[in-house]
């Protein structure tokens, strides 16, 4: 490394050093720089048309590949553009470097062009806080080496996240002093925390002794790259794996110990076998409300009685929802290791749990061959999942949007590889996976990547297709185009037997959208049709040969709600537009959805 260098220069070869092969982001005049020293490092620049879309596609390139994301934009509204897409990362636990161009360190007290300063000077990394594990503005570029160091550790480390470098112009290009060039070793070589010792004899004490234990697995587990571990541990004691809506998949889902997903969407025998669980050990997951049927101890989770096992590497997580008998502090591959030798000795098959979780999952199957073999128009959209599942490679990535597309997937397709599914988790994020697929496309090139979305999320977001054909990016979109947004639609003639305000249409009421098969043309991308159920399969074989960016649209539904197997509490709160009073509770979730319908 040269002894002088400029501030940019020096991130770009940090950001080389932790073996960076992409930046995300969009150009403007603060973050030049950056662009421009990361090229000349061999570092691919990944531009899209808006900034959100940018950090979504850098999520999903962290999540598909288990490497760190790294987004660069402009100033201010550059900032604010990605800050959806930054706040979706966060939530999800994706490590994220983020780099912000700042006008120069001079002007910071003036009124500077696109600055922001209504508080303080200089004071856009403010809007980041609230999302970001760390804030920095550096307006001394010495400082650089300290706050790499510092940034790359804590993004990648505990609970990963993102962290925010706001960098004004003058400091990317000021000289660093000779004695600062040097970059440092910043993290241990052996980085894995495994859980007390204490801890693991305690959960395996508890797990042998069992009656009906179940796993419940997470994100965590995803990030510590431990689903072997998790995987061997299931077999060796015959325990079935439920698992969060961002972990499925960890265990492949015709596995015979495979539950599915719990939660409010999730399936029946995941949410009826853990709420009848004796122990229930949890792995890297947050329980938030979507995983846990709002809490409802009836539906998911009941705890207590079921006593509970939980493993995370972030000490805040330990007991924060649901009382703990067992809390170890550790990463969730390490400390499953430590667990499966511990168990070994004492590990026992257990037939009888086989045999329940087999009929139950049968039973669920056939709950769900209605809807997934109708034959009506428009199309079902669990008859397209259901076709999907037929024709896609095993090893296929699903990036799935909001709504059907993703409640839906999640419940009904199945998925057989960690990772194999991604989605915006904790914010539940609308116009996530038009860019995510892209960002997990270039992640993985070797493997189909199938990006499910709705016609409101992709609108939402079309800029995304421009770069997929600038870069030769070959994602399948398969569109669910019911001319409406579907899921509050549902809201609406439940609750207020209304419409208004979801539905697409002319000033004469007739259902619009744009051609997209036009639109596609329009693109340069190749495009297919599907109108009749009969057809899905085909439109679907067609659209996963091509090598070349693809969108497939399938005319669905509008009027499905998607079936709920668990709770949400929405229910208690939202008014009939009738005034007559809401159903208890109970009854409205176990009404299903499609005898609703």
């Amino acid at each position: 490394m040269p002894e002088v260098m400029t501030g940019a220069m020096f991130i770009a070869a940090c950001l080389k050093q932790e073996g960076v092969e992409k930046v995300f982001g969009q150009c403007g005049h603060t973050n030049y720089a950056l662009i421009d020293a990361c090229h000349q490092m061999g570092i691919e620049y990944i531009s899209f048309r808006h900034e959100q879309m940018a950090a979504h596609a850098a999520d999903a390139y962290a999540r598909a590949a288990h490497r760190l994301a790294v987004l660069n934009v402009h100033i201010s509204p550059g900032m604010t553009n990605a800050l959806t897409g930054v706040a979706s990362a966060a939530a999800d636990s994706t490590p994220m470097l983020v780099f912000a161009g700042n006008t120069p360190s001079y002007n910071h007290a003036r009124e500077p062009h696109q600055g922001i300063r209504f508080h303080a000077d200089a004071s856009q990394g403010d809007i980041y806080r609230p999302i970001c594990k760390r804030v920095w503005r550096v307006d001394d570029v010495q400082l650089l080496p300290d706050v790499m160091a510092h940034a790359l550790n804590l993004a990648q480390t505990g609970r990963p996240g993102p962290v925010l470098i706001d960098v004004p112009m003058d400091t990317f290009s000021a000289p660093l002093k000779a004695g600062n060039v040097n970059m440092r070793v910043r993290r241990p070589n052996y980085g894995r925390a495994v859980g007390d010792a204490g801890g693991i004899a305690a959960a395996a004490a508890l797990l042998a002794q069992a009656r009906q234990p179940v796993i419940f697995a997470g994100n965590g587990v995803l990030l510590s790259q431990g689903w072997e571990e998790l995987r061997e541990l299931a077999e060796m004691t015959g325990t079935p794996v439920a698992t969060t809506l961002i972990g499925k998949g960890l265990l492949p889902e015709d596995h015979p110990l495979a539950l599915g997903v719990a939660g409010i969407w999730g399936t029946r025998p995941a949410n009826d076998t853990l709420r009848t669980a004796d122990v229930i050990l949890a792995l890297g997951t947050a329980f938030g409300e979507a995983d846990c049927s709002s809490w409802n101890p009836k539906f998911t989770f009941a705890i207590p009685p079921t006593r509970l096992i939980q493993i995370d590497a972030d000490p805040q997580e330990i007991g924060k929802i649901y009382a703990v008998e067992v809390g170890i502090v550790g990463d969730a591959k390490a400390t499953l290791r430590a667990l499966i030798e511990r168990l070994r000795p004492q590990a026992k098959p257990r037939p009888e749990a086989a045999r329940q979780l087999a009929e139950r999952r049968r039973t669920w199957q056939q709950e769900l061959t209605k809807s997934q073999q109708d034959a009506s128009k428009p199309i079902h959209p669990a008859r397209l999942l259901a076709e999907l599942a037929k024709v896609a490679p095993r090893d296929a990535i699903y990036v799935t949007d909001v709504g059907w597309n993703k409640n839906g997937a999640g419940q009904q397709l199945p998925c057989y590889s960690p990772g194999g599914f991604i989605t915006s988790g904790g914010m539940a994020t609308m116009g996530f996976a038009p860019s995510a697929a892209i960002g997990a496309k270039m992640a993985a090139p070797g493997r189909k990547v199938i990006c499910l979305v709705g016609d409101g999320g992709l609108l939402s977001v079309l800029g995304a297709l421009t770069t997929a054909v600038e870069l030769g990016v070959a994602v399948v979109w398969v569109l669910f185009n019911n001319f409406c947004f579907s899921t509050i639609r549902t809201v609406g003639t439940t609750y207020f037997k209304s419409v208004y305000g979801t539905e697409f249409t002319t000033p004469d009421g007739k259902p619009y959208n744009p051609d997209f098969q036009l639109l596609a043309k329009a693109f340069g991308i190749e495009a297919g049709l599907v109108e009749e159920p009969d057809a899905i399969g085909a439109g679907l074989e067609r659209a996963l040969a091509s090598e070349r960016p693809y969108l497939l649209e399938v005319r669905t539904k509008a009027e499905i709600p998607m079936p709920r197997t668990g709770y949400w509490d929405i229910a208690e709160f939202l008014s009939w537009g009738n005034d007559e009073p809401a159903p208890p509770a109970e009854e409205w979730v176990h009404a299903s959805a499609l005898e609703r319908s």
